[in-house]
């Protein structure tokens, strides 16, 4: 008997021709396992999957799109050149949107070049989606009724431009009255601008999000606006998308200050 064979070997019966397997054959056969390891691995790993998104139609660049890994949750927005890059594995699935498109998901593949991935968006359709009417008004439209009603005046003020009037016209351009009502008309404007964005762009979402508190969480909103336009158009997902692009801009800056300076010796 062997003693540094299992107990099936010894109770093997070796017939005529065969041979007992021997270090070598063991040692090939290790390395083989090891080397399919590897290459499973690897095929596993994440690589930085780079890319453009491009126009179906015309094959223009497209700026800001939100690409998301379904798998990781981890996103990007692409560059001026319509260019991306997004950390990913074969399998996993890319969901791509776009203000004006159709949202896409691709799912990376053996097939793809992951060094020049192309990803075409098509426009989406015009034709009206059907209107579900939700019970009763929200937080934010009650409050905009309550200030049209209180600020009626300011809101329908328009300075006169009629060719029959031109004293009229002259007056209220120059009157220190009418300039205050302009200006005062403009900051209402605004202000109700910005109750709409704080609708969308709330510190809770953006908690919840990136995990910061406090101090650093109103730095973080202050230093990353968000423009009435997007926050009007803009879905769940984009405002999601926005704020984590944004947020990982904020990280690498806030790295980069914080790195102690290395004094170059003369």
């Amino acid at each position: 008997m062997n003693w540094w064979l299992p107990d099936r070997f010894n109770n093997f019966q070796i017939g005529v021709g065969m041979r007992m397997p021997t270090f070598e054959h063991v040692k090939k056969f290790v390395l083989i396992l090891c080397c399919l390891g590897c290459m499973y691995h690897s095929v596993q790993a994440q690589i930085l999957v780079k890319g453009i998104v491009l126009d179906s139609f015309n094959r223009a660049a497209l700026v800001s799109v939100s690409i998301e890994n379904l798998q990781t949750h981890q996103g990007c927005l692409s560059n001026e050149k319509g260019e991306f890059s997004i950390e990913a594995k074969l399998g996993d699935a890319l969901i791509i949107t776009h203000i004006g498109y159709t949202r896409k998901i691709h799912i990376l593949r053996a097939g793809d070049d992951l060094m020049r991935l192309k990803i075409y968006l098509n426009i989406r359709s015009s034709s009206l989606k059907p209107v579900i009417i939700k019970r009763g008004p929200t937080e934010y439209q009650k409050d905009s009724a309550d200030r049209a009603s209180l600020y009626k005046k300011a809101f329908e003020y328009e300075q006169t431009k009629s060719v029959f009037s031109p004293v009229t016209s002259v007056y209220q351009k120059f009157s220190k009255k009418y300039k205050s009502l302009r200006k005062f008309q403009d900051q209402i404007i605004d202000n109700e601008k910005q109750k709409f964005i704080d609708t969308r762009y709330t510190p809770e979402l953006v908690s919840s999000l990136t995990k910061l508190q406090d101090d650093e969480l109103a730095e973080f909103m202050n230093a990353y606006p968000m423009e009435f336009d997007y926050a009007r158009v803009a879905s769940d997902l984009e405002i999601k998308m926005w704020v984590k692009y944004n947020f990982q801009d904020y990280e690498k800056k806030k790295k980069v200050i914080s790195s102690p300076i290395i004094p170059v010796k003369q």
